[in-house]
């Protein structure tokens, strides 16, 4: 009944003037760039600002605490946005990402006892990643308050392809500006951005979608927070060791030991985290199961593609970043197409299947290919795998939010964001665990193989399970 009586509303956007919606869909956009910009404009200004800040062994944190920290904020915050509403918790987020980056291009100016530049950096860090992951998911989920479900496909698509276009150029951004400028740049940039983006997020439009009961499960997200944290910890031990020591095993320890008590608590809590019942919906379990796997491609597979057209093609690292930089370009217009597609014709089984089905045939034909192969073979069968790739990264968040009702979209949406997340996390040290492993024991094109066969193995695995996806029409507004 509650579901009927939300789909029959007018959705905020019929409701709103045109350049209003426009205001906030472009403060949106650059919420979601600067987050997902964050995640990697460290990735190669990490060994000059070791030597500024004298932290080498330490800098490895400045991703980490960065990505640790969004990751288990953006369910938090989904929650949040289901209890006071998506424009009050996204505008304090863009705010703190605001303030949060302001810190970090200020650390080491102002000593503090016991914390000199680098540890400074990483504590500021830890708390830009708590806005940005909130941001990341919040974004999403205003995608779903603001339009209904025939609405959604094109902005999710948008969001997505944004998203990956941060990701690609914030490496090489972070590089130039600690070269040629300064590195407090790298953050202090998002100052003014974040501010902007806090002031078109100011039109936001009331919405009166259902709220979820005001009370916060603090019990749920402590016990949330300690298991995912040491997931991700162990995952990354055992990607850098290629196995599991006894430091990695505390730490999964730990997590399933929270992750029991977690869900003991979600089963009796008033108002929990995370709904169980979600999970027993078919169309969100697979949704969440897919979302998982294409998490690993996402990320895990530029980690192998590197490795293959360095070890095995005898590129250079500037060669193998041009190569790789069209390959993004694609996904990311594969993704906007996708969500066009879907918002067109309000069909999604077909294209779950189509694509899961192309990656799993692009991913074997990956194992085709010799020491020495054809950059423009490589190129063909990853151009292939990207397209599909793209075309379904913006289809199970829409998939999610056509299925819960108003008061559960927002932590609905953001799990999707989550299990990316995860996948790509546990995916990618996995995979490189597997490789080292393989490696000692044969040679390296054997070990990558080996590691593409699983992976086209997975994808398969999630195309069975798209055999058994509902296809529900989308909520359509009330003329």
């Amino acid at each position: 009944m509650q579901e009927s009586q939300n789909s029959s509303r007018h959705s905020p956007a019929e409701k709103t003037s045109a350049p209003s919606l426009g205001i906030v869909l472009i403060g949106l956009q650059i919420a979601l760039f600067l987050s997902a910009l964050d995640q990697t404009i460290l990735n190669i200004a990490i060994p000059r600002l070791s030597e500024i800040l004298h932290g080498g062994d330490q800098s490895a944190w400045l991703i980490t605490s960065y990505l640790l920290f969004s990751t288990v904020a953006t369910p938090v915050a989904g929650k949040l946005a289901d209890i006071f509403g998506v424009r009050t918790v996204i505008s304090s987020a863009t705010l703190l990402f605001a303030v949060t980056s302001l810190l970090c291009g200020l650390a080491g100016l102002v000593p503090i006892a016991g914390l000199g530049g680098m540890e400074q950096l990483i504590v500021a860090r830890a708390l830009q990643g708590t806005a940005g992951g909130a941001m990341l998911g919040l974004c999403f989920i205003a995608v779903g308050d603001l339009f209904s479900a025939q609405q959604r496909g094109r902005y999710q698509g948008f969001l997505a392809a944004a998203f990956i276009v941060a990701a690609l150029a914030g490496p090489s951004l972070g590089g130039w500006l600690t070269e040629s400028l300064n590195w407090r740049l790298i953050f202090l940039i998002n100052v003014p951005l974040g501010l902007l983006s806090a002031a078109l997020l100011a039109r936001y439009p009331n919405t009166d979608r259902t709220r979820a009961r005001a009370s916060v499960d603090y019990i749920g997200i402590i016990l949330f927070i300690v298991t995912v944290i040491p997931l991700l910890l162990a995952s990354s031990d055992v990607g850098k060791f290629g196995s599991i020591n006894a430091h990695s095993a505390l730490l999964l320890s730990i997590s399933v030991a929270s992750f029991s008590a977690f869900l003991f608590r979600e089963k009796n809590a008033k108002e929990p985290l995370v709904p169980l019942h979600l999970f027993s919906n078919r169309t969100i379990s697979i949704s969440l199961a897919t979302v998982f796997i294409t998490g690993v491609g996402l990320f895990g597979s530029m980690l192998l593609f590197a490795f293959m057209l360095q070890k095995l093609s005898g590129l250079s690292p500037v060669a193998t970043g041009a190569t790789l930089t069209p390959l993004m370009v694609v996904v990311a217009g594969a993704s906007i197409a996708g969500g066009l597609l879907v918002s067109k014709t309000g069909k999604y089984k077909l294209l779950c299947l189509i694509s899961l089905g192309s990656m799993a045939l692009a991913t074997a034909l990956m194992t085709k290919l010799g020491p020495g192969f054809s950059t423009w073979q490589f190129m063909t069968y990853a151009t292939a795998g990207g397209v599909a790739l793209g075309l379904l990264l913006p289809v199970h968040s829409i998939i999610v939010q056509n299925t819960v009702t108003g008061s559960e979209l927002g932590i609905a949406t953001s799990m999707t964001q989550l299990f990316r997340s995860l996948g790509g996390t546990i995916g990618t040290g996995i995979m490189g665990a597997l490789m080292m492993v393989l490696a000692r024991n044969s040679t390296l094109h054997d070990s990558i193989n080996f590691s593409l066969h699983c992976y086209a193995a997975l994808l398969a695995l999630a195309m069975v399970l798209n055999l058994f996806l509902p296809e529900t029409p989308l909520k359509k507004k009330q003329k």
